[in-house]
């Protein structure tokens, strides 16, 4: 089968499978059933495992012509004047797809645009949670009617997967890391192995009948350990049980608060110093993409700097050679054999860069390197001084699908109503747990205490 044939029958078995779960989800939300309603209660569990099974002998099929792929091409390499993509990308449909966990050898990661919890792991982990899940969505229909539960005492619970699907589906979309590309790993345990490519082969010619020197590629495994992160909303006691849209605003609230600090700690997670106000240096928090470069031998791709520290004063940038720093950034990545997809820095450097105008006051243009990335973004990225400027700020450049986002099936959610009870108030804390970590480091370059506006 074609590619085309693949993507359709697995969007056609996709859609059937939310009709089922749609549909389980509305009859668990009764609370009395009818002789058909009880009927078809029964037969949507066994459908649901049908339909996964068809998925997954279809993944069975796709996998086994994607190795056909891969032999024919070897077989047939691409002519002259034809650029071929690494083996890691060259037969895959979809990034999502080259990510592998070492634990189960199934597919680790999210495709692009595939819901939280339509991933295999989700799913199986729904599956064995249905009967707990079913109950609480029955019991309150929403996550707004189960918070308005919890307001009237204290306690915990797990958000059921549908719910906390949709809460994590929104910090995904919010955040500029995962909108640059990074690439999402649910976690259906507290450490997950996932396999990467850590040197590339090399090739050499030799004199005939000379010795073939052996070249292999080195191989080991990121390890994804879950830690805790967790956020407080509060509100009224009398908000929580008079608002129509309460499900709207705490899952809006919840997520944009998981989605700044997702961009937070992937970015400078590890680092204590050198970045303002920043200090993420303690064992809670997982290793950012900063803090991974900066423990390489003489941190390479952190430019602006010497052996990790920021040069005294920082960088400034003119109209003469604006885009110099930013240029070397992206080359960076690419002097390392990778190509970056996108760009992350703050408002205030994309400002000073909007505001450069050349001698006769015309707008500078970004260089064709720059415009052809993704530029993202972010309040998390800080403006700080660093010795006379006062403006200094960091631009991240990468290929952004080797960041490794691990992300725990479960959502939990507390209420705390005795700390705010003086108040007449209702504390709603939730927690993430995930992990953070760079597949291929060399994918990554961090200019130091640019000069921002």
């Amino acid at each position: 089968m074609t590619n085309t044939t693949f993507a359709t029958l697995r969007s056609q078995i996709n859609t059937k499978i939310n009709q089922l779960r749609a549909e389980g989800e509305a009859l668990a939300g009764l609370d009395t059933f009818t002789v058909d309603q009880a009927a078809r209660a029964a037969e949507i569990p066994p459908l649901l495992t049908a339909a996964r099974a068809e998925l997954a002998e279809l993944e069975r099929e796709s996998a086994a012509d994607d190795r056909a792929t891969r032999q024919a091409e070897e077989r047939h390499p691409t002519g002259a004047g034809h650029v071929s993509l690494r083996a890691d990308d060259r037969t895959q449909r979809d990034a999502g797809d080259r990510w592998v966990n070492a634990n189960t050898g199934e597919r680790a990661a999210l495709r692009s645009g595939e819901s939280f919890r339509n991933h295999p792991a989700v799913e199986r982990a729904a599956t064995a949670r249905h009967a707990a899940d079913s109950h609480v969505v029955g019991q309150h229909g929403s996550i707004g009617q189960m918070l308005r539960a919890m307001s009237t005492s204290s306690g915990s619970a797990i958000v059921p997967t549908v719910w906390a699907g949709n809460i994590i589906d929104r910090a995904r979309e919010q955040s500029a890391v995962t909108r640059a590309g990074a690439t999402i790993i649910p976690m259906d345990a507290q450490t997950v192995k996932i396999g990467r490519l850590t040197g590339d082969p090399t090739a050499a010619f030799r004199a005939e009948a000379s010795e073939i020197t052996p070249s292999d590629p080195t191989l080991d495994s990121v390890t994804l350990s879950a830690k805790t992160m967790s956020t407080l909303v509060v509100g009224s006691l009398e908000w929580f049980q008079d608002a129509d849209n309460a499900d709207e605003i705490v899952e809006a609230a919840i997520a944009k608060a998981f989605a700044e600090h997702i961009d937070l700690v992937a970015l400078y997670g590890g680092v204590g110093s050198g970045a303002g106000s920043i200090d993420l240096d303690a064992a809670a928090y997982p290793t950012g993409v900063l803090a991974e470069l900066l423990a390489v031998s003489g941190a390479p791709n952190v430019l602006g700097a010497a052996a990790g520290v920021t040069a005294t004063n920082g960088t400034s940038i003119t109209a003469a050679s604006a885009y110099n720093e930013i240029l070397d950034t992206i080359y960076t990545v690419r002097d390392g054999n990778e190509e970056p997809n996108a760009l992350i820095w703050n408002s205030k450097m994309a400002r000073k860069l909007a505001k450069l105008y050349d001698s006769s006051y015309q707008p500078l243009r970004a260089p064709q390197d720059v415009t052809d990335l993704q530029r993202i973004t972010t309040t998390k990225i800080p403006t700080y001084t660093q010795g006379s400027l006062s403006t200094a700020t960091d631009v991240f450049a990468g290929d952004w699908s080797q960041l490794l986002i691990g992300q725990r099936l479960e959502l939990t959610i507390q209420t705390l109503t005795e700390r705010y009870a003086e108040y007449g108030q209702v504390g709603i804390v939730a927690h993430w747990r995930g992990d953070f970590a760079l597949a291929r480091p060399s994918a990554f370059a961090v200019h130091k205490a640019l000069q921002g506006a």
